[in-house]
């Protein structure tokens, strides 16, 4: 895998999330150990759903291959 590719996507969730994270949050600056475990939950869920899609479209794909060879 190249992650160099995935760079900018990276840069781009990054700063919406930590905009998103400080424009939502209370009381930042009293949970600063705690930041980083919520936001490791979040990007968790993102590679969850990312790799539930990944999955779904690729099966999808497969089985259009099946269907048009059939």
């Amino acid at each position: 895998m190249e992650k160099d590719c995935y760079q900018e996507i990276i840069a781009e969730v990054s700063k919406k999330l930590s905009e998103k994270f400080i424009s939502e949050e209370k009381d930042l600056a009293k949970r600063a150990t705690l930041i980083d475990k919520d936001i490791a939950d979040i990007v968790q869920e993102i590679g969850l759903q990312t790799t539930q899609k990944v999955l779904e479209d690729t099966r999808d794909e497969i089985v259009g291959k099946k269907k048009k060879q059939g």
